[in-house]
Protein backbone atom coordinates (compact mmCIF):
# COMPACT_ATOMS: atom_id res chain seq x y z
CA UNK A 1 0.00 0.00 0.00
CA UNK A 2 1.43 3.31 -1.05
CA UNK A 3 -0.02 6.10 1.06
CA UNK A 4 -2.37 6.12 4.01
CA UNK A 5 -2.79 9.86 4.30
CA UNK A 6 -5.98 9.79 2.21
CA UNK A 7 -8.65 7.23 3.03
CA UNK A 8 -10.46 6.11 -0.09
CA UNK A 9 -13.67 4.12 0.06
CA UNK A 10 -16.59 3.21 -2.15
CA UNK A 11 -19.36 5.65 -1.26
CA UNK A 12 -22.09 3.43 -2.72
CA UNK A 13 -21.07 0.60 -0.40
CA UNK A 14 -21.72 2.82 2.62
CA UNK A 15 -25.43 2.01 2.19
CA UNK A 16 -24.73 -1.66 2.98
CA UNK A 17 -25.24 -2.67 6.60
CA UNK A 18 -22.66 -5.27 7.51
CA UNK A 19 -23.62 -5.33 11.21
CA UNK A 20 -19.87 -5.44 11.98
CA UNK A 21 -17.80 -3.36 14.41
CA UNK A 22 -14.04 -3.46 13.90
CA UNK A 23 -12.00 -3.26 17.12
CA UNK A 24 -8.35 -2.18 16.84
CA UNK A 25 -6.33 -2.01 20.09
CA UNK A 26 -3.32 0.24 19.66
CA UNK A 27 -0.21 0.43 21.83
CA UNK A 28 2.67 2.50 20.39
CA UNK A 29 1.79 1.45 16.84
CA UNK A 30 1.41 4.89 15.31
CA UNK A 31 3.77 3.82 12.53
CA UNK A 32 1.35 1.14 11.31
CA UNK A 33 -2.15 2.18 12.39
CA UNK A 34 -3.01 3.95 9.13
CA UNK A 35 -2.38 0.78 7.11
CA UNK A 36 -4.60 -1.21 9.48
CA UNK A 37 -7.35 1.39 9.29
CA UNK A 38 -7.07 1.70 5.51
CA UNK A 39 -7.56 -2.07 5.17
CA UNK A 40 -10.94 -2.02 6.96
CA UNK A 41 -12.24 1.24 5.46
CA UNK A 42 -11.65 -0.19 1.99
CA UNK A 43 -13.47 -3.48 2.53
CA UNK A 44 -15.83 -4.54 -0.25
CA UNK A 45 -18.44 -4.75 2.52
CA UNK A 46 -17.42 -2.00 4.96
CA UNK A 47 -18.03 -2.20 8.71
CA UNK A 48 -20.75 -0.16 10.40
CA UNK A 49 -18.24 1.11 12.97
CA UNK A 50 -14.50 1.15 13.62
CA UNK A 51 -13.23 1.60 17.17
CA UNK A 52 -9.55 2.24 17.78
CA UNK A 53 -8.74 1.97 21.48
CA UNK A 54 -5.42 3.46 22.52
CA UNK A 55 -3.94 1.54 25.46
CA UNK A 56 -1.75 4.28 26.93
CA UNK A 57 0.56 4.83 23.95
CA UNK A 58 3.41 7.32 23.92
CA UNK A 59 2.84 10.82 22.57
CA UNK A 60 4.10 9.98 19.05
CA UNK A 61 1.26 7.50 18.52
CA UNK A 62 -1.32 9.81 20.10
CA UNK A 63 -0.39 12.51 17.58
CA UNK A 64 -1.02 10.07 14.71
CA UNK A 65 -4.34 8.95 16.20
CA UNK A 66 -5.51 12.53 16.64
CA UNK A 67 -4.92 13.12 12.93
CA UNK A 68 -7.25 10.29 11.84
CA UNK A 69 -10.68 11.40 10.64
CA UNK A 70 -13.41 9.22 9.14
CA UNK A 71 -17.21 9.01 9.59
CA UNK A 72 -17.03 5.36 10.69
CA UNK A 73 -14.22 5.93 13.17
CA UNK A 74 -14.31 6.41 16.95
CA UNK A 75 -11.10 6.64 18.99
CA UNK A 76 -11.05 5.82 22.71
CA UNK A 77 -8.15 6.51 25.06
CA UNK A 78 -7.35 4.60 28.24
CA UNK A 79 -4.39 4.19 30.57
CA UNK A 80 -2.24 1.17 29.80
CA UNK A 81 -4.13 -1.90 31.04
CA UNK A 82 -3.32 -4.54 28.44
CA UNK A 83 -4.90 -5.79 25.23
CA UNK A 84 -7.68 -7.81 26.91
CA UNK A 85 -9.00 -4.78 28.78
CA UNK A 86 -8.67 -2.68 25.63
CA UNK A 87 -10.64 -5.14 23.51
CA UNK A 88 -13.33 -5.57 26.17
CA UNK A 89 -13.79 -1.83 26.62
CA UNK A 90 -14.18 -1.34 22.88
CA UNK A 91 -16.55 -4.29 22.41
CA UNK A 92 -18.78 -2.97 25.20
CA UNK A 93 -19.41 0.08 23.02
CA UNK A 94 -20.31 -1.97 19.94
CA UNK A 95 -23.98 -2.23 18.94
CA UNK A 96 -23.52 -4.75 16.15
CA UNK A 97 -24.07 -8.50 15.92
CA UNK A 98 -20.48 -9.14 14.84
CA UNK A 99 -17.06 -8.02 16.05
CA UNK A 100 -13.94 -8.04 13.91
CA UNK A 101 -10.55 -8.09 15.64
CA UNK A 102 -7.54 -6.41 14.11
CA UNK A 103 -4.20 -5.57 15.72
CA UNK A 104 -2.86 -2.10 14.93
CA UNK A 105 0.25 -3.41 13.14
CA UNK A 106 -1.58 -5.90 10.89
CA UNK A 107 -4.05 -5.58 8.01
CA UNK A 108 -6.76 -7.39 6.04
CA UNK A 109 -7.36 -8.09 2.38
CA UNK A 110 -10.33 -6.02 1.07
CA UNK A 111 -12.69 -9.03 0.87
CA UNK A 112 -12.26 -10.37 4.41
CA UNK A 113 -15.52 -9.03 5.89
CA UNK A 114 -17.55 -9.99 2.82
CA UNK A 115 -16.27 -13.58 2.82
CA UNK A 116 -16.40 -14.00 6.61
CA UNK A 117 -20.04 -12.85 6.70
CA UNK A 118 -20.98 -15.38 4.02
CA UNK A 119 -19.49 -18.15 6.17
CA UNK A 120 -20.95 -17.10 9.52
CA UNK A 121 -24.43 -16.31 8.17
CA UNK A 122 -24.93 -19.68 6.50
CA UNK A 123 -24.40 -21.77 9.66
CA UNK A 124 -25.84 -20.90 13.08
CA UNK A 125 -23.22 -23.07 14.81
CA UNK A 126 -20.30 -21.03 13.50
CA UNK A 127 -19.28 -18.54 16.18
CA UNK A 128 -15.90 -17.45 14.78
CA UNK A 129 -14.43 -17.04 11.29
CA UNK A 130 -10.76 -16.54 10.47
CA UNK A 131 -8.55 -17.24 7.46
CA UNK A 132 -5.12 -18.25 6.29
CA UNK A 133 -2.55 -15.62 7.23
CA UNK A 134 0.65 -14.29 5.67
CA UNK A 135 3.43 -13.28 8.03
CA UNK A 136 5.86 -10.65 6.76
CA UNK A 137 8.98 -8.78 7.90
CA UNK A 138 9.90 -5.09 8.08
CA UNK A 139 10.70 -5.11 4.36
CA UNK A 140 7.26 -6.47 3.49
CA UNK A 141 8.76 -9.83 2.48
CA UNK A 142 6.68 -12.94 3.10
CA UNK A 143 8.07 -15.16 5.85
CA UNK A 144 5.39 -17.84 6.12
CA UNK A 145 1.82 -18.68 5.21
CA UNK A 146 -0.02 -19.89 8.32
CA UNK A 147 -2.93 -22.27 7.72
CA UNK A 148 -4.84 -22.76 11.00
CA UNK A 149 -7.41 -25.55 11.10
CA UNK A 150 -10.12 -23.98 13.26
CA UNK A 151 -12.66 -26.56 14.44
CA UNK A 152 -14.19 -27.36 17.82
CA UNK A 153 -12.87 -27.30 21.39
CA UNK A 154 -10.80 -30.49 21.10
CA UNK A 155 -8.86 -28.96 18.22
CA UNK A 156 -7.61 -26.16 20.50
CA UNK A 157 -6.40 -27.95 23.62
CA UNK A 158 -2.90 -28.73 22.29
CA UNK A 159 -2.30 -25.55 20.31
CA UNK A 160 -4.11 -22.46 19.12
CA UNK A 161 -5.72 -23.53 15.86
CA UNK A 162 -7.08 -20.07 15.14
CA UNK A 163 -5.84 -16.53 14.64
CA UNK A 164 -6.40 -13.40 16.72
CA UNK A 165 -7.56 -11.69 13.52
CA UNK A 166 -11.09 -13.03 13.28
CA UNK A 167 -14.78 -12.17 13.03
CA UNK A 168 -17.00 -13.44 15.85
CA UNK A 169 -20.51 -13.06 17.19
CA UNK A 170 -20.80 -10.51 19.98
CA UNK A 171 -23.05 -12.93 21.89
CA UNK A 172 -20.10 -15.38 22.01
CA UNK A 173 -18.08 -12.67 23.76
CA UNK A 174 -21.00 -12.02 26.14
CA UNK A 175 -21.35 -15.72 27.00
CA UNK A 176 -17.73 -15.96 28.21
CA UNK A 177 -17.64 -12.50 29.87
CA UNK A 178 -15.11 -11.22 27.36
CA UNK A 179 -11.37 -11.64 27.13
CA UNK A 180 -9.63 -12.78 30.32
CA UNK A 181 -8.10 -9.60 31.71
CA UNK A 182 -5.73 -11.56 33.97
CA UNK A 183 -3.80 -12.78 30.93
CA UNK A 184 -1.43 -9.84 30.67
CA UNK A 185 1.49 -11.84 29.23
CA UNK A 186 -0.17 -13.27 26.13
CA UNK A 187 -2.20 -16.23 24.75
CA UNK A 188 -5.45 -14.40 25.66
CA UNK A 189 -6.88 -15.05 22.18
CA UNK A 190 -6.17 -18.81 22.51
CA UNK A 191 -7.97 -18.93 25.85
CA UNK A 192 -10.81 -16.83 24.41
CA UNK A 193 -11.39 -19.31 21.58
CA UNK A 194 -11.46 -22.28 23.97
CA UNK A 195 -13.95 -20.45 26.21
CA UNK A 196 -16.22 -19.77 23.22
CA UNK A 197 -15.94 -23.15 21.53
CA UNK A 198 -16.76 -25.15 24.66
CA UNK A 199 -20.22 -23.54 24.46
CA UNK A 200 -20.86 -25.68 21.36
CA UNK A 201 -19.66 -23.16 18.80
CA UNK A 202 -17.30 -23.88 15.91
CA UNK A 203 -14.54 -21.84 14.25
CA UNK A 204 -14.40 -21.86 10.47
CA UNK A 205 -11.25 -21.00 8.53
CA UNK A 206 -11.43 -19.48 5.05
CA UNK A 207 -8.70 -21.32 3.07
CA UNK A 208 -7.35 -18.14 1.55
CA UNK A 209 -4.77 -15.57 2.69
CA UNK A 210 -7.01 -12.72 3.82
CA UNK A 211 -4.95 -11.34 6.71
CA UNK A 212 -1.37 -10.16 7.10
CA UNK A 213 0.63 -10.40 10.34
CA UNK A 214 3.71 -8.25 10.88
CA UNK A 215 6.75 -9.93 12.46
CA UNK A 216 8.73 -7.43 14.54
CA UNK A 217 12.09 -7.84 16.30
CA UNK A 218 10.38 -7.61 19.65
CA UNK A 219 6.73 -8.42 20.09
CA UNK A 220 4.31 -9.53 22.77
CA UNK A 221 3.82 -12.89 21.03
CA UNK A 222 7.57 -13.60 21.00
CA UNK A 223 7.92 -12.64 24.66
CA UNK A 224 4.94 -14.83 25.58
CA UNK A 225 6.51 -17.86 23.89
CA UNK A 226 10.06 -17.29 25.11
CA UNK A 227 9.34 -16.27 28.72
CA UNK A 228 5.81 -17.26 29.70
CA UNK A 229 4.83 -20.29 27.62
CA UNK A 230 4.59 -22.81 30.46
CA UNK A 231 2.78 -20.56 32.93
CA UNK A 232 0.26 -19.47 30.27
CA UNK A 233 -0.44 -23.03 29.13
CA UNK A 234 -0.85 -24.07 32.77
CA UNK A 235 -3.31 -21.23 33.36
CA UNK A 236 -5.39 -22.24 30.32
CA UNK A 237 -5.32 -25.89 31.41
CA UNK A 238 -6.46 -25.11 34.94
CA UNK A 239 -9.18 -22.70 33.80
CA UNK A 240 -10.61 -25.21 31.31
CA UNK A 241 -9.63 -28.45 33.02
CA UNK A 242 -12.98 -30.08 32.27
CA UNK A 243 -12.29 -29.73 28.54
CA UNK A 244 -8.88 -31.40 28.86
CA UNK A 245 -10.32 -34.21 30.99
CA UNK A 246 -13.13 -34.78 28.48
CA UNK A 247 -10.53 -35.28 25.73
CA UNK A 248 -7.78 -36.76 27.91
CA UNK A 249 -6.82 -39.66 25.60
CA UNK A 250 -6.51 -37.34 22.61
CA UNK A 251 -4.47 -34.82 24.64
CA UNK A 252 -2.03 -37.41 26.05
CA UNK A 253 -1.47 -39.04 22.66
CA UNK A 254 -0.75 -35.63 21.11
CA UNK A 255 1.72 -34.84 23.92
CA UNK A 256 3.49 -38.16 23.32
CA UNK A 257 3.64 -37.46 19.59
CA UNK A 258 5.07 -33.96 20.10
CA UNK A 259 7.63 -35.29 22.58
CA UNK A 260 8.72 -37.92 20.07
CA UNK A 261 9.06 -35.35 17.29
CA UNK A 262 11.15 -33.07 19.53
CA UNK A 263 13.48 -35.93 20.55
CA UNK A 264 13.96 -36.93 16.91
CA UNK A 265 14.76 -33.34 15.96
CA UNK A 266 17.32 -33.06 18.79
CA UNK A 267 18.89 -36.36 17.70
CA UNK A 268 19.11 -35.19 14.07
CA UNK A 269 20.65 -31.90 15.15
CA UNK A 270 23.30 -33.59 17.32
CA UNK A 271 24.25 -35.79 14.40
CA UNK A 272 24.37 -32.94 11.92
CA UNK A 273 27.66 -31.71 10.48
CA UNK A 274 27.06 -28.19 11.83
CA UNK A 275 26.72 -29.48 15.39
CA UNK A 276 29.86 -31.65 15.13
CA UNK A 277 31.91 -28.77 13.72
CA UNK A 278 30.66 -26.43 16.45
CA UNK A 279 31.50 -28.99 19.12
CA UNK A 280 35.01 -29.44 17.70
CA UNK A 281 35.61 -25.67 17.59
CA UNK A 282 34.51 -25.23 21.21
CA UNK A 283 36.44 -28.25 22.57
CA UNK A 284 39.79 -26.41 23.11
CA UNK A 285 38.02 -23.58 24.93
CA UNK A 286 36.31 -26.07 27.27
CA UNK A 287 39.66 -27.76 27.99
CA UNK A 288 41.31 -24.41 28.84
CA UNK A 289 38.41 -23.60 31.18
CA UNK A 290 38.79 -26.95 32.95
CA UNK A 291 42.54 -26.43 33.38
CA UNK A 292 42.02 -22.98 34.86
CA UNK A 293 39.32 -24.27 37.23
CA UNK A 294 41.58 -27.20 38.29
CA UNK A 295 44.62 -24.95 38.94
CA UNK A 296 42.78 -22.22 40.80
Amino acid sequence: MKSFEVFIFNHSSMNLKSDVTVVIPCYNDGKYIKQALYSVINQTVPPDKIIIIDDGSRVETKIVLESLKHPLLEIIYQENQGVSVARNNAIKKANTTYILNLDADDYYEPTFIEKALLVINRDAQVGVVSSFCRTFNHKGETIEIIEPLGGVTKDFIVKNNGRASALFRKKCWEQVSGYDEKMLNGYEDWEFWIAILKNHWRMEIIPEVLSHYRIKKTSRDKTAFQKHDFELRKYIFEKHKEVYLEHLDFYLIEMLRINSVLKNNVHKFKNSLEYKIGKAVLYPLRMIKKIIEWRF
